[in-house]
């Protein structure tokens, strides 16, 4: 059935004009907001996180229905993703830290640009792969398969090559050791006192994958932690400065420091744009009290 709604959506999403599109999915955002309650209790639970107990509760709730129609926007922009989409994008697009990205390629060793759950990640790497930046992502295995080879399909005619999470280690390295770009999103919690590594986000201790930082230390590739966010009527691509990716001698540490920075780094991002972060799922499961390193997970 989702095979067949994805195959609707995008035929009504290339069909409609984009302004009426977006009108339609605000629309019906409040409908989704209401009518799946365990999404919507956590993101207002994420907001109040993010914003701090002590702001009134309403302004959670008005920022995650904000969150819920800025989704719907996403979805539009992935239904309707092709090269003319993004030739569109990139005559509206500001792209601010490009010379990160240009200066980690020209140390040979590779580049991991991470993201989250904010704006729109899938056009990111793909407006970049546009501009001539060779790039793979991990990406999610969908089922059933015929969608997922749809979803893979529609990334590569976008010049975004894919690797399955079951190849993920072997294909990652063998992106870096070509000295290309590999983007990872980071900022899935993980569940269980054996996964992930505990970090600090927005005051209150989480668990997320280490996979990242574990990449970056063994081979030397760069971690440049970035976003793609509507601003006003156009987008903008924040790529942030390179996380170091020092050795210290004690790998556990090292492992949790880099994914601390890389998570503080995400953090920035979700204050400036609080309405374009997408965590519909707990962030912060059965959170740590320490900053203990757990076993590195995903």
């Amino acid at each position: 059935m989702i095979y067949w709604l994805h195959l609707l959506g995008r035929y009504l999403a290339r069909l409609i004009p984009l302004p009426v599109s977006y009108r339609l999915a605000a629309l019906g955002a409040p409908l989704v907001y209401f009518a799946w309650p365990s999404k919507r209790r956590n993101a207002v639970a994420n907001v109040v996180q993010m914003l701090g107990r002590d702001e009134p509760r309403a302004a959670a709730e008005r920022l995650a229905l904000a969150a819920f129609r800025n989704y719907g926007r996403y979805l539009i922009d992935m239904l309707r993703l092709s090269g003319a989409e993004i030739a569109r994008v990139e005559r509206q697009l500001t792209v601010r830290g490009v010379e990160h990205l240009d200066a980690a390629l020209a140390r040979g060793k590779g580049l991991i640009f991470v993201g989250g759950h904010l704006g729109n990640s899938d056009l990111a790497v793909a407006v970049l792969a546009g501009r001539g930046y060779p790039i793979t992502i991990i990406a999610e295995t969908l089922q059933p398969p015929r969608w997922n080879a749809l979803v893979q399909r529609t990334r590569h005619a976008a010049g975004v090559q894919t690797i399955p999470p079951e190849s993920g280690v072997r294909g990652s390295l063998d992106v870096l050791r070509r000295n290309e770009v590999l983007g990872i999103l980071i900022d899935r919690p993980t569940h269980g006192e054996e996964q992930g590594v505990a970090v600090r986000f927005f005051d209150a201790w989480t668990r997320v994958p280490g996979g990242v930082a574990t990449l970056a230390l063994r081979t030397g590739a760069s971690i440049l932690p970035a976003c793609m966010v509507r601003d006003g009527a156009g987008w903008v691509i924040h790529v942030h400065p390179p996380v170091p990716a020092e050795r210290s001698g004690n790998l556990q540490a090292d492992v949790q420091r880099l994914t601390q920075q890389t998570m503080a780094a995400m953090e920035s991002f979700v204050r400036q744009y609080p309405d374009q972060w997408f965590m519909f799922r707990p962030m912060w499961p059965a959170a740590p009290t320490e900053p203990a390193v757990y076993a590195l997970g995903g």
